[in-house]
């Protein structure tokens, strides 16, 4: 082992691995603590999965985004923590999503979902008409949504260790209506419902409900992160790009710096990994260094699926609603179907298969912000699921896109007349990008196993070593659970110091929005940006 000495220094110096949602916030947060925080990033750009590219004048991110709690979430709590409130301008549209389906004559038609409250009923009662709920099907779907919404944090807690569909199955069993909430949550945590938390899921949807603040930020999803780092540099952090940590160097069990690609070493008392718990202990850290209980946890750490990526870049506007989602593909949809079709398709994804039914998820930026696109275009980013890298694929990725491709000139007439490009993305890439190792979209999976008192700990077994980001800790859905992971662990450092937290932290992060303002949202209706 390599020998290293310590920093002698009043005031630590703070290194931050990976410049993501969580390390961004995080490096923000200490720098706003008084702490020197270094930010070290692999990548030219900064963002993470956030993190996006410029294209014929298109500004298109890497992965794909819409964010379920928007400013009022821990994206803006970080802010708020930070004296920015309102630093990052969250936006709206009139119908946030479209529901594509098949109805019983095989044509394929839709649902809006509306970004305001008050018009939520119509598009409930679209969806029991296409589901073809029957009346006490519908009665069942409302008790659902009632008790999730109603719920206690403390009756939520108690179903953190148990499965989503064991919770669904005490409403109802109608399989048309298990596929609506299977997609739904799917989406949300990249797991099938059956390996889900229940607990988790009902946090995350509570709080998506209550506070009804789904949104994208002008700029683009990288708008974030930028947002973040501009902040943390005012306060006098480094944040450097393409520096690439090869090795956490630690003596006596104390950590004392990182050691980069190009064999450069930056010295610091503290160091924080927002790469996945299995890169981190597996390959960041020298072998022995880790009791071999903690990397045998984090070689058996459940992580999510991946995805592939299309970015379709188009000459006018063809899509008028922030968001497409659905699941069709010949002669089948989510309202047509059974018992087994969700297993099956989980089954098709686990063996390296192109599924028969192609699931969706297609933000469409531009929609929210239309500066990112030359005026009169639009952009569509769209994903579906695929396995991680450590499964042998049967189909190469690029089946993976044709199918999406397909999926998407099913649901928008004219669209290949209208393309400009198509940029792919593949789960191979989302693992080179991220350096999070078989490419995961969420490094911990939120599975019964990793949830509550069974989340992997910011804090390791060497001294002024933490994780962060969506790896440890933290509650919420993809980017949030980045951003409050990252609240957390800069809580843990300060404490560490024996230092008292800054007064705007004196926050309780994962209070329940009050029922009162989403009433009050329903009945006086906020106005939305009309694109």
């Amino acid at each position: 082992m390599e020998t290293v000495h310590p920093t002698e220094s009043a005031h630590p110096n703070v290194v931050v691995i990976g410049a993501g949602i969580g390390g961004t916030a995080l490096t923000l947060l200490l720098a706003h603590a008084g702490l020197r925080v270094t930010l070290l990033e692999k990548n030219n750009y900064l963002g993470g999965f956030c993190a996006g590219y410029e294209k014929q004048g298109f500004q298109i991110d890497f992965s794909t985004h819409l964010f379920t709690r928007g400013p009022k979430g821990p994206l803006g709590e970080v802010l708020r923590r930070t004296g920015h409130d309102g630093a990052i301008d969250f936006r709206s549209t009139h119908n946030l999503f479209e529901l594509f389906y098949r109805a019983s004559d095989g044509t394929v038609r839709s649902i809006p979902y509306p970004s305001q409250l008050h018009r939520l009923p119509v598009m409930g009662w679209k969806c029991m008409r296409a589901l073809n709920l029957t009346p006490t099907d519908t009665v069942q779907a409302c008790r659902l949504f009632t008790d999730i919404t109603l719920m206690s944090p403390a009756k939520a807690a108690t179903w953190n260790h148990r499965p989503l569909d064991e919770y669904i199955s005490q409403f109802t069993r109608n399989p048309r209506s298990k596929a609506l909430l299977f997609y739904i949550f799917t989406l949300a945590f990249v797991l099938p419902s059956w390996e889900m938390s229940a607990g988790e899921a009902i946090y995350c949807a509570q709080r998506a409900l209550r506070d009804s603040s789904i949104s994208y930020p002008a700029g683009g999803a990288k708008a974030i992160p930028l947002t973040y780092c501009r902040l943390a540099r005012q306060l006098g952090a480094e944040i450097r790009t393409r520096a690439e940590v090869q090795r956490i160097l630690v003596a006596d069990n104390k950590v004392h710096g990182v050691q980069l690609a190009d064999g450069s070493r930056v010295d610091a008392d503290i160091v924080v990994s927002t790469s996945s718990l299995r890169s981190t202990a597996l390959h960041l850290i020298e072998p022995g260094v880790l009791p071999s209980a903690y990397t045998d946890a984090a070689a058996k750490n459940k992580q999510s699926m991946s995805a592939v990526e299309v970015n379709v870049a188009l000459k006018r506007r063809l899509v008028d609603s922030g968001c497409l989602i659905g699941a069709i593909g010949p002669g089948i949809a989510l309202n047509t179907f059974d018992d087994n079709t969700e297993r099956e398709l989980v089954r098709e994804l686990d063996n390296g298969r192109t599924p028969e039914i192609v699931f969706y998820y297609a933000p469409v930026p531009t929609n929210f912000d239309p500066s990112l696109a030359p005026p009169g275009h639009q952009l569509i980013t769209a994903c579906t699921h695929t396995p991680t890298t450590d499964i042998a694929w049967q189909n190469p990725p690029a089946e993976w896109e044709d199918a999406l491709l397909r999926t998407l000139r099913t649901i928008i007439p004219g669209l290949d007349e209208e393309i400009l490009f198509v940029d792919r993305t593949t789960s191979s890439w989302f693992e080179h990008w991220s350096g999070k190792e078989y490419g995961p979209l969420i490094s911990t999976a939120q599975t019964p196993e990793q949830v509550g008192a069974k989340r992997p700990s910011i804090t390791t077994p060497v001294d002024g070593l933490y994780i962060a980001g969506d790896a440890a800790g933290g509650r919420g859905v993809g980017t949030e659970l980045a951003a409050d992971s990252a609240m957390e662990a800069a809580e843990t450092i300060i404490h560490s110091l024996d230092r008292a937290l800054p007064r705007q932290w004196m926050t309780d992060r994962h209070a329940l929005p009050p029922l009162r303002k989403t009433i009050e949202l329903a009945l006086r209706p906020t106005p939305v940006v009309h694109t």
